[in-house]
């Protein structure tokens, strides 16, 4: 019995460790405690500590000692307080705050004045303050939280340049579509000199506060944990439900029609953009301004808060890289290069280390593939153009919808001369444009794109000579011509174009076009005209002349108006040149021979020619009458 009551103390301190063992598992599991069992924990402990002491007034203290145990219980009670209160502790003021960590404070300082060699009474304290210490981080814990998710900031989109796009175009199996032109706005990332807060700079500090606390207290693994689950939260809301970039599988993509993946391929550049160079800078920053202190935990949060969001963007990129490449792809595969080439060294620089190395290779191996697609899809691009054939005529000779298509994504890719000056680099390409130098010449004129550009332009005009062959009438053929290298021209001057093309380009197929202005006129109106050249006819001879110029200007007016010039300048010059050598040749026709042939025989005069010829381009469904011009 002796010897079992000699063990009795050893026992009951054993019961009262088992007894805060089970307290401070009940208070780890759940940040959330409801408040009437948080009550029940801190009435417990009240008594187990009671029980304590009661046991400590057997032993006759030394003034140390007491002293020590004393601060210890003020500061116990002062943490047990917060125990009731579901406010944090920033919001009662700095000085609560402070009260708070001085308390933590004490219960650390009891900590580690501990010896090993420790009397029972020490060790029941040390017990006591373990327990709160642990209260104490659980709480600190769940302010952290509170915090960080009450002060979060979002990143301004309006700190966000914006640019243009311009037109967007779409190919199908069939032809080449162009559709009406538009402009697309698309955000693009600021610098980021001055990064953006994510937290309310007024809550850093306590932030910090809370960290240097815990690591203090070898609590900073818990800290880390419960710090990189909020903002990594909070990274996945801002790009999932802010920035609504979608959660996609690469099945998904590889699925997925294009007109849906356009528009997809469009969000992720912007996503990128801002996720690389606004957002995760400021997140670096704000892990660096709380745990820089602490070696490289810093960057392993960060890396950790990062990777799943920035793999999911990585895993998009993959996926698209992987569907088969088609011509309407060029843009948005450039675009989406662009981004990934533009964006290598800030990825560099927010994963330098070897925590993080595994991000910095994906992005660089993502921008590889996606050079591999863009140069092919580029390539592509041109043979379409060349495979593009037609078995009919186009009607009415105006701009073939290929002509528009390709001249318009043309324009659209002086946003992407970086870039594509760094594709094709190394791709040989006939030009026919010899290269020359002097004041004028612009150093883009003879660049890889350039070149490039010009073969393409030259493969578009082999296709149209092609299909010219298919008109019947020789004078349409001119015509199909004339308005297709005029087009490829306007679009030329009139665009970014310009600069890469060159002057000397621009004049040839200005002087192309006009060629095929005059050899219209000659082909449509020599033969006409012919009818009534200077001759020395009987009468009846010049009559008879008279009435079959009119009917083979009726011929050619019942054809011609419904062919097609679409630009109203180019149909204005036709009209005024047109009108000159016709009605001049006519009205010279009628002073000499009018009195002979007799008022009767004149089928036109020649304000009706001129009238006439007006109607000439304009596409009509059906010419308009005759009769109602013709002398009675």
């Amino acid at each position: 019995m002796a010897e079992f009551e000699s063990k009795l103390p050893l026992e009951k301190n054993h019961v009262f460790e088992a007894c805060h063992h089970v307290v401070k598992a009940l208070r780890a599991s759940d940040n959330n405690l409801d408040a009437n069992l948080r009550k029940l924990l801190s009435d417990l402990e009240s008594h187990l500590s009671t029980f304590v002491m009661v046991d400590d007034t057997e032993v006759e203290e030394d003034a140390g000692f007491s002293e020590i145990k004393e601060r210890f219980k003020e500061a116990e009670k002062r943490i047990l307080a917060w125990e009731q209160n579901q406010s944090t502790i920033l919001e009662a003021g700095l000085s609560e705050a402070d009260h708070f960590f001085q308390a933590l404070y004490e219960v650390h300082t009891v900590l580690m004045g501990f010896s090993v060699k420790a009397n029972q009474k020490e060790k029941d304290v040390y017990n006591q303050a373990t327990v709160a210490l642990d209260i104490a981080m659980l709480r600190l814990e769940k302010e952290l939280c509170d915090v960080l998710c009450q002060h979060k900031q979002n990143v301004n989109l309006e700190t966000l340049a914006v640019s243009s796009r311009g037109k967007e175009v779409v190919y199908n199996d069939e032809s080449f579509v162009s559709l009406d032109d538009e402009v697309v706005v698309v955000a693009e990332a600021s610098s980021h000199e001055d990064d953006a807060d994510l937290v309310d700079p007024l809550v850093v500090p306590h932030v910090k506060a809370i960290a240097n606390a815990m690591f203090a207290c070898g609590y900073g693994q818990a800290f880390s944990g419960a710090f990189i689950s909020v903002r990594r939260e909070a990274l996945e809301e801002y790009m999932f439900f802010t920035l609504e970039m979608e959660r996609l599988s690469c099945v998904d993509v590889l699925q997925m029609e294009w007109e849906d993946l356009n528009g997809k391929m469009r969000k992720w550049t912007k996503v990128l953009k801002i996720i690389t160079r606004i957002y995760l800078p400021s997140e670096k920053h704000l892990c660096e301004q709380i745990l820089g202190e602490f070696d490289s935990v810093s960057t392993s949060c960060f890396v950790d808060i990062s990777k799943d969001t920035v793999l999911s963007l990585l895993n998009f990129g993959e996926a698209v890289a992987m569907r088969p490449s088609q011509p309407e792809m060029l843009e948005r595969f450039l675009s989406m290069y662009e981004a990934t080439a533009e964006i290598l060294l800030d990825v560099d620089n927010l994963f330098p280390d070897e925590t993080g190395s595994f991000l910095r290779v994906a992005f660089h191996e993502l921008s590889r593939k996606l050079a591999d697609c863009t140069t092919a899809t580029f390539l592509k691009f041109k043979d379409a153009i060349a495979s593009n054939e037609s078995t009919r005529a186009f009607p009415g000779g105006g701009i073939h919808h290929l002509t528009r298509y390709v001249m318009n994504y043309l324009k659209l890719l002086p946003e992407y001369k970086d870039a594509l000056n760094s594709l094709l680099e190394n791709l040989e390409v006939e030009d026919s444009i010899t290269e020359i130098t002097g004041q004028d010449i612009l150093p883009s004129t003879f660049s890889p794109m350039a070149r490039h550009l010009r073969s393409i332009v030259s493969t578009l005009e082999s296709s149209l000579d092609r299909k010219a062959q298919l008109y019947a009438d020789v004078s349409l053929k001119f015509i199909f011509l004339m308005n297709n290298f005029h087009y490829m021209v306007q679009k030329v001057k009139g665009s970014e174009l310009r600069h890469f093309f060159g002057d000397e380009w621009i004049r040839k197929h200005i002087a192309r076009y006009q060629r095929n202005v005059t050899n219209y006129e000659r082909s449509t109106w020599s033969s006409v005209l012919s009818l009534i050249k200077d001759s020395n006819d009987s009468v009846d001879i010049l009559r008879q002349r008279c009435r079959l110029f009119g009917l083979a200007f009726d011929d050619v007016y019942k054809n011609q108006t419904r062919w097609s010039v679409p630009d109203p300048e180019l149909r204005d010059d036709l009209h005024i040149s047109t009108s000159v050598k016709v009605v001049q040749s006519y009205r010279g026709f009628l002073g000499r021979n009018a009195v002979r042939i007799g008022e009767k025989h004149i089928r036109y005069t020649c304000e009706d020619i001129e009238n006439l010829l007006l109607d000439l381009f304009e596409c009509l469904p059906s010419p308009r009458s005759l009769l109602s011009s013709r002398r009675r």
